[in-house]
């Protein structure tokens, strides 16, 4: 990896999964490198205990995590790059990786809160353009500590794994409410602002409580408990705050092993979509970043411990003509700006219509399915990444991923810094 003296975080994204078995860490590593492609990129593999990317390429690692926690490394010596057998053309001098450690060391695969906080300093710290973490599966504290606070990151699933589907809006849900918390905890200026006494914070955390719990039924979700607080409250300034954060609240997901759109749709995002919809909000932005085509040759390509995106590189012989052409940035496919729209604090509460919600994702589901139909899985790589540059480019920093990570103890601060 090319020196990155000097250069400041631009975004931190994460890769997650409710469940195992969708494909994240091969998806991770080839967003990665294709984002390498734009900026000085460094991928973490945070899915400790199971070395995933080490395992997922054939490359020498001198120093991983295990050096950082226990040998007193820095985190960018920790890094490790492509060597000429994995890139033989050098078409990403800008990627680099740390890795979890060989085997489990129980201190490091499940660490402690000042073990996280210690590593997210250091990620802070580091010096590359786009850091990407490729977050274990499933919802825990070694997963949300690293989460953005007001959107999701990246999400991932396949129509082949209903119950990784419905995981994934599961930690939709655990984001949103672990960012209602921090504003709504108890001594939140947001209670001074407002003229509430404590009596009043503790009722509202009893109540939002009662909403995140499934087995409570006295609110259906966060619409019915806005709908139920407008009544109570009218047009109250805690009223509209609550539902300026369910609008700007951003979900992102990538469809994994594609194969058609009614598939896809029937089997991962109507269920992904619905149960947002039904226990969490209908007020949620969803956004549908693309999809990895099921393929053979990505299938090849796990099975060498070869990203797909070098596979060609490594196994066949280019002749120089092809060479050339594979030095160049391949063009975006298909992507179309999306206008930004402000989002106004409704006079009214009444709930969304969920069917619209569907319907959105479903025309948008078709449409890029008409655009990219007989693309690679390449090229998915290619349609996703500019995807994401653009969303870097014309949303603001808190809408997708952030410019670093942020420990419990500073989220209340930087929400009111920015106006939550």
């Amino acid at each position: 990896m090319t020196s990155g003296e000097g250069v400041t975080i631009v975004r931190i994204l994460t890769i997650s999964s409710g469940k195992g078995g969708v494909g994240k860490t091969s998806f991770a590593i080839n967003f990665a490198l294709n984002l390498s492609r734009k900026g000085s990129t460094v991928l973490i593999d945070l899915d400790t205990g199971t070395s995933s990317i080490r395992n997922s390429l054939k490359v020498p690692v001198a120093r991983d995590l295990y050096h950082f926690f226990r040998k007193g490394n820095t985190l960018e010596e920790c890094v490790s790059t492509l060597d000429n057998k994995l890139d033989p053309y050098n078409r990403f001098p800008h990627f680099g990786f740390i890795a979890s450690p060989t085997g489990m060391i129980d201190e490091i695969t499940n660490f402690n809160q000042n073990r996280r906080n210690m590593l997210i300093d250091a990620i802070n710290g580091l010096k590359a353009k786009y850091v990407v973490l490729d977050l274990k599966a499933g919802l825990d504290a070694n997963v949300v500590d690293f989460l953005p606070y007001s959107n999701t990151g990246i999400l991932i699933f396949t129509p082949h794994l209903p119950a990784a589907t419905m995981a994934a809006s599961d930690m939709v849900k655990a984001v949103l409410f672990k960012k209602l918390r921090y504003i709504f905890s108890e001594g939140s200026p947001v209670y001074s602002d407002m003229g509430m006494d404590a009596t009043f914070s503790q009722r509202l955390n009893q109540l939002i409580d009662q909403v995140e719990d499934v087995y409570d039924d006295e609110f259906e979700n966060l619409d019915s408990f806005l709908v139920w607080l407008h009544e109570q409250l009218d047009d109250h300034r805690i009223v509209q705050l609550i539902a300026n954060t369910l609008e700007y609240f951003k979900a992102y997901y990538v469809l994994n092993m594609f194969n058609e759109v009614n598939e896809s749709y029937n089997c991962a995002i109507q269920p992904f979509v619905e149960n947002i919809v039904s226990n969490v909000s209908s007020r949620i932005n969803i956004v549908n970043l693309g999809w990895i085509v099921k393929s053979e040759k990505l299938h090849q390509a796990n099975c060498s411990a070869v990203p797909v995106l070098l596979y060609d590189d490594v196994f066949k012989k280019p002749d120089k003509t092809t060479r050339a052409l594979q030095k160049l940035d391949l063009m975006a496919h298909g992507l179309k700006s999306e206008k930004r729209s402000k989002v106004a604090i409704p006079t009214r509460y009444q709930k969304p219509d969920p069917e619209k919600h569907l319907q959105r994702q479903l025309e948008t589901l078709q449409q890029m399915y008409t655009q990219n139909q007989n693309v690679s899985v390449e090229q998915n790589f290619d349609y996703i990444t500019e995807r994401v540059e653009y969303l870097l480019h014309s949303r603001r920093v808190s809408d997708f991923g952030d410019n670093r990570l942020f420990k419990p103890g500073e989220i209340l601060d930087v929400l009111f810094q920015r106006g939550r």
